[in-house]
């Protein structure tokens, strides 16, 4: 049966972002249509220092980790439930490399962006279509600003991409002309001259060490193709950014993944902002009475893993939740500590601190 993941209820003035999740359709119309991403598989096998097992979900599940590392406000919204009324409640559309693409909605897809709305997507998304037929193009060229050129390469060890200029997506990497790259990438020919911000740096040996070094030390490959038409930001990614991250930990692809994200949302503001330390979801929504707030304490060594033995807390949680105008909060009360908070409001932001969580909370503003 094919799920619908949704990660932020409706209630707040506009949910801010959405992630397409095309993995896990099993029913037989599905089967037989072939757009699932879980029958995705990558043209070439991996390999190199890399070698985890393939994964089709490796793409979501690296981006999905990137946004809980940057406290994102977001929801999981299904390709069956991909419509332009669905996309309208959202400032932005991340697609995690999903390869298989009808043609009924790339256009749905190239509309939201006419529209104003923002897409960032990696990899092979809209390569191929729903039977896996591979497209002479993409699908959403028009909304990369790119063109595919030739076969895709890797997966490679040793890949980088290159600071060319300095720019909203490479902010925390000011000491640095280097960061880590994709370990496979479609090749791509930006449609139009917009200036280079990250470039690839092409494959090199990682053994033996006199053989590690960069055979070409400039090229004008984008490693990213960021550009901007009125309120509508588009960020592709040719290189599976998100997978390698992934599968690697890396910390500086997360970092860039979080910069692209928040650059793509332009002056948009989340509806909730909660500073403080630990990793955790946030969930929130307008109910009748009021407004709510999830909390979850994913802080754990294992909480990717779902075999969570113990629970972690942390400490104080700072919140800013915007509500409607007009609206006046009266209460805030934390239901399973079953406190009510202090707070203070300012138009349509309310500020209170949550002294601590141990596995979650619900903050209920009435």
């Amino acid at each position: 049966m094919s799920r619908l993941f949704a990660r932020l209820s409706r209630g707040c003035s506009k949910p801010y972002r959405a992630i397409i999740n095309k993995r896990d359709l099993l029913d037989s119309r599905t089967k037989a249509e072939g757009a699932s991403i879980a029958f995705y598989k990558p043209s070439r096998p991996a390999k190199g220092r890399l070698r985890a097992p393939f994964d089709s979900a490796d793409y979501l599940n690296g981006l999905y980790y990137a946004l809980l590392e940057g406290r994102f406000v977001f929801d999981f919204v299904h390709q069956e439930d991909l419509s332009a009324e669905t996309l309208a409640k959202y400032r932005a559309l991340l697609i995690p490399n999903a390869a298989y693409f009808r043609d009924s909605e790339c256009a749905t897809v190239h509309e939201y962006a006419a529209r104003g709305g923002s897409v960032l997507a990696t990899f092979e998304t809209s390569r191929y279509n729903e039977w896996g037929e591979r497209r002479e193009d993409f699908g959403l060229a028009g909304v990369f600003g790119a063109n595919a050129l030739g076969e895709t390469l890797g997966p490679q060890d040793n890949t980088y991409m290159r600071i060319e200029q300095r720019h909203a997506v490479t902010s925390g990497f000011e000491g640095t002309e280097l960061l880590p790259g994709a370990e496979s990438r479609v090749a791509v020919k930006a449609v139009q001259t917009a200036p280079l911000v990250l470039s690839v740096v092409p494959h090199y040996p990682w053994y033996p060490p006199e053989m590690v070094y960069p055979r070409a030390t400039k090229t004008t490959e984008p490693a990213v193709i960021l550009r901007q038409d009125g309120r509508s930001r588009i960020a592709y990614f040719p290189g599976d950014i998100d997978r390698t991250f992934w599968v690697s930990g890396n910390t500086d692809l997360s970092l860039v993944l979080q910069n692209t994200v928040r650059w793509v949302l332009g002056d948009s503001r989340q509806p909730a902002r909660v500073r403080g330390e630990g990793i955790i979801e946030i969930f929130a929504w307008g109910t009748e009475p009021g407004y709510a707030l999830h909390l979850l304490n994913y802080t754990n060594p294992n909480m990717t893993r779902g075999f969570i033995r113990r629970f972690y807390p942390i400490g104080l949680q700072q919140v800013e939740f915007d509500i409607a105008p007009g609206k006046t909060i009266s209460d805030v009360r934390a239901l399973r500590a079953s406190r009510s908070l202090p707070f203070t409001q300012s138009d349509r932001a309310v500020s209170f601190e949550v002294p601590s969580v141990t596995d979650y909370e619900v903050i209920a503003l009435t």
